[in-house]
Formats: C-alpha cells, structure tokens, sequence
C-alpha cells in the first residue's frame, strides 16, 4: 500500500488549525516524522530574521494497528514535543539559522509573504520513505492588494474586487513602526470579510526615521482614506492597535473618537517618550497638530528598581490619554506578565476612565506582549507552549469575533468580560 500523507484544516488560512494524518504505514512500528517551513513569516520572530530560512520540528510515533498515524490521535513519544496535539509540530517549529536581513526602507520593496510551504517527511532510519508538500496562506486568492502613500502614512491595503460596501480595519502594530506585522494581521482578517489597511507610522522612506512626534493625523489620514474608498462602507471603520501602535490608536481616538470599534492588543493608557534608534528621544512619540502631547519620560531609576523589585513603574499623570470623551465599543487585551510594560493595570484604568456604553476585556496569564495570530510558534517565552498556544489562539478568536459583532452586527456569545455602562 502507497504512503499516504493528508493535511486536515477547515482552510488553507494560516489562523487555523490543521492536522496530519499518515496512512498506509507498517502496523506497530516507529517512525520520525518531519516537518519544514519555508518562505514562512512567524509575526513572533524578530524582524530581522530573514524569512526564507528553513523552519524544522521533529516528532518520534509509533503507528496503530492500521497503520496510521494521525497528529490529533497519536502521542509523540520524543523530539520537538511529547504527547498529543494536533498542532504540535507546527508550533514548536524552530528556525535552523539565525541569519539576519537588512529591511528595505521602500514600501514597494516590501515583500508580500502571503503563503508558505508545509513539506512532511515520513522517516525511518536516514531514509526518506514518504514526502509531501502543502502551502498555507495569510490571504485568500480573492484578496489582492495595493500601496498606498500619503502624506503622514504609508500601508498597503487588501481588499476583495468585488466586495460592494465593506466594514473596513486599520491596522496599526507595534514599536517597529513598519507594516509587517500589521501586514500579517491585515491578510488575515481581510480573508474574513473586511477592507484592510495596514499602516506603516514611521521607518520608510518620506516617513519620521524614529519613534517620536508621530502626527495623529498619520491615522487621520488613514480613515479619511478608507471613508473615500468607493467599496468601503464609510459608517463600518474600526481599528485594531497593538502594542504602541495601541498606544497610537488610544491617543489618537482620544481627540476624534470617530470609529466604529476599537481592538487594544496589549495596550497603554499613557504617552511614553518616544525612541531614537535605541535611545530614548527627549521629545512626544505623538503629536497632534504640531504639539507634542504630554509624556512619560524615562528615567533609568524607575526602570531599573521596576526591574529589580518587580514593581510597575510609577505613572505619571500629566502624560495620562484622556479617554473621557471616547464612545467607541472597545476591546482590551492583554497579559498579566507583560514584559514591556504594564498592559494588565493599563486595562484596569483604561477601562475606569471609559464613559462609553461598552467595553470589554480579556486578560492572559502565560503570553507576555506577544499576543498575536493564532497557532504561530512562539519561543519568545520558556513556558508551556500548550499555553501560549491556547492564549494567542482565544485572543486572536476574540479580535474576530468583536469585530463581526460591531461592524458586521453578527451576533456571538460573550468572548470576554464585558462591562456595559
């Protein structure tokens, strides 16, 4: 009998699960299972690894009596991980090299990373005794694309030809300032029924080279845009932030409060000082019509007794986002073990100072800041990566879920603690 190797997923999309079944196999016997991933972007990896490295996991089966083994029945008894789990393999997939990449500072230049390969090898001993290849994708084939390029931002935007008055996303991500992660966050969700627009603030070429006196009116701009998009439906517009891209996006609601929704991913209730390559910049990360917004400065001394007594940093009020007069429905996430700075106690103060009818939040225990799309390795953390698994995948599920809620009124059973007010 022929080797058989199938991959089960309800789609090829990348946030979704999916499971190897082998058959054909000798009945009771061990075998070495293999997996590669290549040309394959992990949103969890630093940003300068270079994506067309080689990504491998092991994992040591023993077949049934049929002779099958099946990832979401057969335990692993060694290699990359032990026991049972269907996505085993695939998330404990480490990179072989740590070969680094220079970033294009052209937009254009940017690669798209929208699949990547899935290459299974059936061993015994050194020998190869059956392959297979499958492709994963970030977006679906009727998603294409576009740059865009404004004055305060750049982004590109993924959207179906033929969507007719469609809720739209902005997306914003993280310190890094540039669009790859948002990008990632982008395919994905524009797969699921949305324009989306993800937003480059700094670190391309005619954009602020560092992380200081961002305009607000970068994401101004921004919305402006998708509300003048003959597809998009200008009274449909939410935004998703994480990290200080949800620093951006608070601050930046904050004056305009003109969304539909908004997805805080790990956020700030306060303005940090911005960064100059690795220094702190003495200046605002934000502006708002050329005026710096009031900041917390950094002082070596509060960093390093936080760090040495494990204490949160005290914050300084004056530098406080005034979130008095936002309406939005809002969904907050975050870790109680956030590494970069204290989203848990953002949350709880975002959430007293919130006048709007609906908030709702979700707090992790084992993810520290990197709460991203579901299922994708993550090695930033030494923790049970069933966990981190089940964390990154319930956050990810909750961000999809809130936003078909309010922008497309799909109705879904509480994915959160909501307060209603």
């Amino acid at each position: 009998m022929t080797i058989q190797i199938e991959l089960i997923s309800e789609s090829e999309l990348a946030d979704e699960s999916f499971s190897i079944v082998i058959d054909g196999l000798k009945p009771r016997e061990t075998y070495r299972v293999e997996m590669f991933l290549s040309d394959y972007y992990c949103i969890n990896a630093p940003m300068l690894l270079a994506h067309d490295g080689l990504w491998r996991s092991t994992g040591i089966f023993v077949s049934d009596k049929n002779g099958i083994i099946d990832m979401s029945q057969t335990p692993s008894c060694s290699g990359s991980y032990e026991g049972i789990s269907t996505m085993g393999l695939f998330s404990n997939a480490k990179p072989l090299t740590n070969k680094k990449k220079k970033l294009p500072t052209s937009l254009s230049k940017i690669p798209l990373l929208d699949r990547f390969f899935v290459e299974i090898k059936i061993m015994q001993g050194n020998t190869v005794i059956a392959e297979r290849t499958f492709t994963r994708h970030y977006m679906s084939s009727q998603i294409s694309h576009k740059d865009i390029y404004g004055k305060y931002f750049q982004g590109r935007l993924f959207y179906d030809k033929k969507a007719i008055k469609t809720p739209a996303l902005i997306i914003v991500s993280g310190s890094e300032g540039r669009i790859e992660k948002a990008q990632n966050i982008a395919q994905l969700l524009s797969s699921r029924g949305y324009i989306c627009l993800a937003v480059a603030y700094f670190g391309l070429e005619r954009l602020p080279n560092y992380l200081e006196r961002i305009p607000l009116e970068c994401l101004v701009e921004a919305k402006d845009y998708l509300r003048q998009h003959p597809q998009v439906d200008s009274e449909k517009i939410g935004i998703y932030g994480r990290s200080k891209g949800a620093e951006f996006v608070l601050a930046e609601e904050s004056f305009f409060n003109d969304v539909q929704c908004l997805v805080l991913n790990s956020p700030s209730d306060v303005v940090y000082e911005g960064i100059e390559g690795k220094w702190n910049s003495h200046t605002s990360s934000w502006t708002h019509l050329q005026k710096e917004l009031p900041y917390q400065k950094f002082r070596l001394r509060d960093y390093l007794f936080s760090k040495l007594f494990r204490k949160p940093i005290p914050k300084d009020c004056s530098a406080r986002i005034d979130i008095s007069q936002l309406h939005s429905p809002i969904l907050l996430l975050g870790s109680t073990v956030d590494e970069i700075w204290d989203a848990s106690s953002a949350i709880n103060d975002i959430i007293s100072h919130y006048k709007g009818h609906y908030i709702t939040f979700k707090k992790y225990h084992e993810t520290g800041h990197m709460l991203t799309v579901a299922y994708q390795p993550n090695h930033r953390y030494r923790k049970d990566w069933r966990l981190l698994m089940k964390e990154s995948k319930d956050s990810w599920l909750a961000t999809i879920h809130f936003f078909d809620r309010h922008l497309k009124k799909q109705c879904y059973k509480s994915y959160g603690n909501d307060i209603k007010k």
